[in-house]
């Protein structure tokens, strides 16, 4: 019997892989078929800059959100929740979740994400659908983003929302 499932389990698997490869079943890949300014990987649309493993001393957000919430504020850098070990990055403004407007940054190798909240009122979305940047030198990381029509909630009247965004950020190390 327990053969019988590891086997079962087996072709799962296969089917799986095979069905998230893009392969077409006639040994090609989809974006074959694509022309070659659609078959361009999303992550590329964004720099995402190379940060070392380090931690953070000091830096702020400057976070401007107007639509289904406001947010005008100059947030500090959560030192202690701030950090990079090399491959990934996380800048907190703030303390997540907190009544107080907070911010986060995340740097991965593929992307770059951005969170703004107060309290329930929050938005996360990805620097792919923004304007601006990421510098990164020895020992400050500095960026800027302006991010129209991201998606929100709106606890006011618990539907979905549209905010624009703008953040001013510093982090030194």
């Amino acid at each position: 019997m327990k053969s019988r499932l590891s086997w079962v389990s087996f072709l799962a698997l296969i089917a799986v892989i095979t069905s998230c490869s893009g392969n077409d079943g006639n040994g090609q890949e989809n974006a074959v078929d694509m022309p070659q300014s659609e078959a361009v990987d999303t992550a590329q649309a964004v720099d995402v800059p190379v940060i070392s493993a380090r931690t953070y001393i000091g830096g702020s957000a400057k976070v401007t959100v107007t639509g289904s919430f406001q947010i005008d504020e100059d947030i500090p850098i959560n030192s202690q929740a701030s950090y990079s070990d090399g491959e990934m990055t996380w800048l907190q403004y703030g303390a997540s979740g907190s009544e107080a407007p907070n911010a986060f940054v995340t740097v991965s190798p593929d992307e770059v994400g951005i969170n703004v909240g107060r309290g329930k009122p929050s938005s996360t979305f990805g620097a792919v659908s923004c304007t601006g940047g990421m510098a990164v030198t020895g020992n400050l990381i500095t960026g800027h983003y302006k991010c129209p029509n991201a998606t929100s909630y709106d606890p006011g009247s618990g539907q979905m929302g549209t905010i624009n965004v703008e953040i001013d950020f510093t982090a030194a190390s």
